[in-house]
């Protein structure tokens, strides 16, 4: 494992089913992965709905850690909708969607057109 990486995101795990987020280390934006690139919206993530997708994205998670892009990735629960709207379970996910607590003063930032 890469120094400086926290083995602590596998133990935080949530029960099934969950998602990868994490923050853009530039933006501060709340970002979801979608299996192949971070996406803005919690609709496009790739949501691990077994134990060996669970994996995936937790291997995903570090990986991206490591590449020094974003920031805090943790596989966060969701709920999924009769319609297949993805939901968080905690608060502290439907919080973050609303973006960053603090004031950015740089360029407007779109996640994926980096």
């Amino acid at each position: 494992m890469p120094r400086g990486i926290d083995p602590l995101m596998d133990a935080k795990r949530p029960a099934l089913p969950f998602v990868l987020t994490a923050n853009d280390l530039l933006s501060g934006y709340t970002v979801y992965h979608d299996g192949a690139r971070w996406v803005a919206k919690l609709g496009g993530a790739l949501v691990a709905k077994d134990a060996e997708a669970g994996d995936r994205l937790n291997e995903l998670g570090l990986a991206e850690l490591a590449r020094g892009a974003i920031v805090d990735p943790y596989l966060a629960g969701v709920t999924i909708g009769d319609d297949g709207a993805i939901a968080p379970r905690h608060f502290r996910d439907t919080y973050r969607l609303s973006g960053p607590t603090i004031a950015f003063a740089g360029p407007a930032f779109v996640p994926g057109e980096q």
